[in-house]
């Protein structure tokens, strides 16, 4: 018997509030956008994933792509920490650059891709406020 993949999200805005630079109004906002994005993000995954374990010459990084499924996984129930000892914390940096690997693999023409890059600029501005410094942002860029 298998069991159907779950393909909605559990994030809520009280996981996202562990970050303490956003505030109510922006944790609801930022979980509205992943709620949309998560299991579009999911089946992206889950498809590319099967199909390269079954190319004969695979063209991604299959370990990696695992690796960022879990860690989605992870951060969608609020159990994702930066590092083993750490407590559960919502990281703005850390789900941005899993949302980064998986539009690596969205073709731009998917019907979901849109909410992907909503949910991408989202997990952007909050974390232009990580920057290390020496990083700060050029007039060029768009202070």
């Amino acid at each position: 018997m298998t069991t159907a993949t779950r393909l909605t999200s559990a994030l809520t805005p009280e996981a996202v509030r562990t970050y303490p630079r956003i505030d109510q109004a922006g944790a609801e906002r930022l979980v509205e956008h992943w709620h949309t994005a998560y299991p579009a993000m999911r089946t992206i995954l889950d498809t590319v994933i099967t199909a390269q374990r079954r190319a004969e010459r695979p063209t991604v990084d299959i370990p990696r792509l695992e690796r960022v499924r879990r860690e989605l996984g992870q951060v969608d129930r609020g159990t994702h920490r930066v590092c083993t000892r750490s407590e559960p914390f919502f990281s703005p940096t850390t789900a941005g650059w899993l949302v980064r690997d998986v539009i690596d693999i969205t073709h731009v023409g998917h019907p979901q891709a849109a909410a992907i890059y909503r949910l991408a600029a989202e997990l952007a501005d909050l974390s232009v406020e990580d920057q290390p410094p020496g990083a700060e942002r050029t007039d060029e860029e768009g202070l």
